[in-house]
């Protein structure tokens, strides 16, 4: 019962999201497109709690998204679907993951996304799909990749001046179709401290639809807390090298509720966020929810994700902690 409860109100809060954005869809961006691509990144609902600091301990799908070398870091073997939405850009996202580090050393993942941005003007839509996969080199070092075909489509006549490839895009092509790739490595040290660091779109797309960045993180995970610093470095976006700053913490509690939050600082857009998370983790599924919001900031957006996720576990023998792989 308690089961069928959290799946109804999942299904309750996912259909209001997507009553939301289908109302808001006729209203103009209120937002820069820079800050509402936000790097054409796909939000996790843990990484969105913690501020996006979860490049050293996020594992599971999240990995996929931020680094693929913490794949092998967690015994896991997890399908996720999310649903995130920005009203300040009508921006929506839907996605499927699935992430495998249970039936081989070798752990991989893949996972589809598709998204819509201000779709009264630019009318801007991606879909990005990707593999990854991440090795354990020794107990303490781990290494992953990912592949990524990223196809981005814009209304030929949503700039300025009218229809212009130069203002806006193509009509009958798209305005970026390319694969490119992410690489990083995580370092474990002790009982659970990690570093990593990992570069994204490594084929140097000279664009700010897949800008080249590069990332690192601290992070320490106890038996209830789990916390992490990271930074960015954008080296596309802006025509000069762009930094964040990343924040966050979680707490475990009762084993099976996770409460988070976290804060961000992008000196890009120059604008502070911070964000709060939940979830409800049980030993065969999850329901999770992150929220971010700019404050003081004259243009500033609200970021809200869900996602619900299914463990396979052939062996029964994972709990709710483990399935987080930071506890």
């Amino acid at each position: 019962m308690r089961t069928l409860k959290a799946v109804v109100a999942s299904a309750t809060a996912l259909g209001s999201l997507l009553f939301a954005s289908r109302n808001a869809a006729a209203a103009p961006m209120s937002t820069s497109p820079e800050q509402a691509y936000d790097l054409g990144e796909i939000p996790s609902a843990r990484a969105v709690g913690m501020g996006g600091a979860l490049n050293a301990l996020g594992v599971s799908t999240s990995s996929l998204y931020l680094n693929p070398a913490n794949m092998p870091l967690a015994r896991v073997y997890h399908f996720e679907t999310l649903a995130a939405y920005v009203p300040e850009a009508s921006r929506q996202t839907y996605g499927l993951a699935v992430a495998d580090s249970m039936t081989g050393k070798l752990a991989g993942g893949a996972a589809a996304t598709w998204s819509l941005l201000d779709p009264s003007g630019i009318h801007r839509t991606w879909t990005d799909i990707r593999a990854a996969f991440g090795f354990p080199l020794g107990d303490h070092l781990a290494l992953g990749a990912a592949a990524r075909w990223l196809r981005v489509e814009q209304d030929a006549s949503a700039g300025p001046f009218g229809a212009s490839p130069a203002s806006s895009g193509t009509a009958n092509a798209p305005i970026f179709n390319a694969i490119t790739f992410d690489a990083g490595a995580t370092v474990s040290i002790g009982d659970g401290f990690r570093m990593a660091a990992v570069g994204h779109n490594l084929t140097f797309t000279n664009t700010a639809l897949a800008p080249t960045t590069a990332a690192a993180g601290v992070g320490y995970s106890a038996q209830v807390f789990a916390i992490e610093a990271d930074g960015l470095l954008d080296f596309t976006t802006w025509g000069n090298t762009r930094g964040r700053i990343m924040g966050g913490g979680e707490l475990f509690l009762a084993d099976h509720y996770a409460i988070r939050a976290g804060w961000r600082y992008d000196g890009g857009t120059k604008l502070n966020t911070p964000s709060l998370g939940f979830g409800y983790i049980d030993p065969h599924w999850s329901v999770e929810v992150g929220v971010r919001r700019d404050i003081e900031a004259a243009h500033g957006s609200t970021l809200a994700v869900l996602s619900l996720r299914y463990f396979y576990d052939p062996n029964a023998s994972t709990s709710p902690a483990d399935q987080l792989g930071g506890f």
